[in-house]
């Protein structure tokens, strides 16, 4: 999740939730897993779990902005508008064309309604998914035992 905080640092304009998925049948995951997620939002169902997080960013957001009015804060993002998704899929070769992207994001606006802010779709091309994550993770462990020996 991402608040967006006004110029000012007072109120916050919208929060963000991201639903980012790495997956070999991108379509499948949003309709079966990304949808529903957000569905359950729209309908009020994740309300505890969006307040607990977003309590999280908000306190972490006052040493920033002190005059953050947190109890507005928490209200406006109760309200559907002030809601806000990033949907972003990895996609091999079948969905490197525009048309083709485009359609994995059907009914989005159904999910999501509402101005347009509100939905933000994107896309990460990998040929080999698997083999660039299995080769990030060996770099990351890598480092993490450098560190750990340092």
């Amino acid at each position: 999740m991402q608040l967006e905080v006004s110029a000012d640092g007072q109120s916050v304009s919208a929060i963000v939730i991201f639903e980012d998925k790495a997956s070999e049948d991108p379509r499948k995951t949003i309709r079966e897993d990304v949808w529903p997620g957000i569905a359950k939002l729209e309908a009020g169902e994740r309300v505890a779990e969006l307040t607990h997080e977003a309590a999280g960013l908000l306190e972490a957001q006052q040493h920033l902005y002190p005059g953050l009015n947190v109890d507005e804060a928490i209200d406006r993002i109760f309200w559907q508008e002030a809601r806000r998704y990033r949907v972003s899929i990895t996609i091999g070769d079948v969905h490197k064309e525009d048309a083709d992207r485009a359609r994995l994001f059907l009914d989005y606006d159904s999910m999501a309604k509402g101005d347009v802010v509100r939905r933000r779709a994107e896309t990460m091309h990998f040929e080999e998914l698997r083999k660039w994550m299995a080769g990030f993770a060996n770099l990351v462990v890598k480092k993490l035992n450098e560190l750990a020996n340092v």
